[in-house]
């Protein structure tokens, strides 16, 4: 006996939804090889203080340098992050840091609230 299920046939669009990351990264690198090649001219890098000297292509060089200030970044980011949740002000317990405004009801408000629906007058 077969299955009542039928079985769905397959679907570029679907793949490709499927597979977005991979299709997303094989196009970055292939962007990064255009510009690789795009940019071929010799370059010298000479550090200060004497602490060497890099010869490469202009386009290696250019992203090398992206993906060190981006890095840079990211650590930055992730110690400035966390040097101001060290140091910030420490909330007093029971709040979650967002204390109630004053025109609020009290905490035991309604274990003392009346369930007689008559008084209200609402009828």
């Amino acid at each position: 006996m077969s299955s009542p299920y039928k079985r769905r046939r397959p679907s570029i669009v679907r793949n490709f939804w499927i597979y977005r990351r991979l299709v997303g990264l094989a196009a970055v690198l292939g962007l990064m090889l255009w510009f690789i090649w795009a940019n071929n001219a010799e370059v010298t890098v000479n550090f200060p203080f004497g602490l060497g000297s890099i010869k490469s292509t202009a386009g290696l060089l250019i992203l090398t340098s992206a993906l060190v200030g981006s890095v840079a970044t990211g650590l930055t980011m992730t110690l400035y992050l966390t040097w101001s949740r060290l140091h910030k002000s420490p909330a007093t317990p029971g709040d979650n840091g967002n204390p109630l405004p004053d025109d609020r009801p009290p905490a035991d408000y309604a274990a003392k609230a009346s369930e007689a629906a008559h008084e209200a007058g609402w009828h």
